[in-house]
């Protein structure tokens, strides 16, 4: 149960933004060329709409320059998060220059950000056919295809932006998601350090380098890099969560175990797997009456949270309120996954059809 509520969390940010670059059309007309380039500024100074009102008035005088509608679609796409309305521009683009490598990349970005990883994908794989060597490409097709759960060709293709950019941070600790998803936690382990060596502030490195070590058993390691994650970001409620779950379940310190789910709640109050997981130490603990109201903070939240029904349910049976305890392993069959619904079963629904 470790690594399924630290999985939820451990992956990293993909860090799949738009290539943010602003193009000084080099065909555009003279009278266009003054709209561009205030519009760019405007785009650099944060005023988006007043780039926009440009860019159309730009585009009205030189309608066949791809680089305006280019323009247009990185500002719509990354600026104003309108990935339909980039997706219509970066088309544009393409349709008037078919070898716009970075039209294709922009708009893979747009299609994926709307869950369209397959058409991402595609518009990844023509930018790089026109562009060999185009390291970004090769990265987001590397995270659009890790979202179809083709970890076997992400780890290609971020390795092979790694060839290009050997440089990259994120390209390492892509990789190594990939590779902790396909359970090779070594090399997923010697990926992370590379993102570290390369960018020791990089907060993602250390959390999921840690999550690695835990599952090879290597707790005290783990902890140490969650330490390190926590420097870089103080405020990481999940940073104190993935701690406190290994301090609980891979070293058995229940005490410390709950300073740190403390710490989480007290930074995201509305983290159910938090108030689950104290219950748990403090029931360890012998401390039955917190247990309960860590289990009812929990079920407040996710009223559907089948392990917290469950959690919620051992104490009170083992308070001997045995009706109350059943009525809890009732409504955690109801909302248990298949696999939960099984274990739940065995253990308790014989006892408790007997009632």
């Amino acid at each position: 149960m470790l690594k399924k509520s630290l999985n939820s969390f451990i992956k990293a940010i993909l860090f799949s933004s738009f290539f943010l670059h602003f193009i000084d059309s080099p065909v555009n007309s003279q009278n266009s060329s003054s709209y561009i380039k205030s519009g760019i500024e405007y785009a650099i100074k944060g005023d988006f709409q007043s780039a926009l009102n440009d860019f159309e008035s730009a585009k009205i005088l030189d309608p066949d320059n791809p680089y305006i509608y280019y323009n247009l679609g990185t500002i719509k796409g990354k600026l104003m998060n309108d990935m339909a309305g980039a997706i219509v521009e970066f088309s544009k683009a393409i349709k008037i220059n078919p070898k716009y490598a970075l039209a294709y990349n922009n708009r893979g970005n747009a299609k994926k950000n709307l869950g369209d990883y397959k058409g991402a994908i595609s518009d990844y794989t023509i930018a790089i056919k026109l562009k060999s060597n185009y390291a970004i490409a090769y990265y987001n097709r590397g995270i659009a295809k890790k979202k179809t759960s083709d970890y076997i060709g992400a780890d290609s293709d971020y390795t092979k932006a790694i060839e290009i950019n050997p440089d990259n941070a994120l390209a390492y600790n892509n990789r190594a998601n990939a590779r902790y998803e396909l359970l090779d936690y070594e090399s997923a382990i010697s990926d992370y350090t590379r993102a570290i060596a390369i960018n020791p502030k990089l907060f993602n490195a250390f959390y999921n380098r840690g999550s690695a070590k835990n599952n090879l058993g290597k707790y005290l390691e783990a902890i140490s890099d969650l330490n390190l994650a926590i420097k870089i970001e103080p405020r990481n409620a999940y940073a104190y969560y993935n701690l406190a779950t290994i301090k609980s379940k891979g070293l058995l310190d229940k005490q410390a175990a709950i300073v740190d789910f403390d710490k989480s709640i007290e930074l995201d109050p509305s983290y159910s797997p938090a108030f689950n997981n104290r219950g748990n130490a403090k029931k360890y603990l012998g401390d039955y009456a917190g247990a309960i109201l860590d289990f009812d903070n929990a079920i407040n939240i996710n009223p559907h949270y089948a392990i917290a029904y469950y959690n919620r349910g051992v104490v009170k049976q083992e308070l001997g309120e045995e009706s109350d305890a059943c009525d809890d392993y009732k409504l955690a069959i109801n909302y248990a996954s298949p696999i939960l619904l099984k274990w739940i079963k065995n253990e308790v629904y014989a006892w408790c059809i007997g009632l």
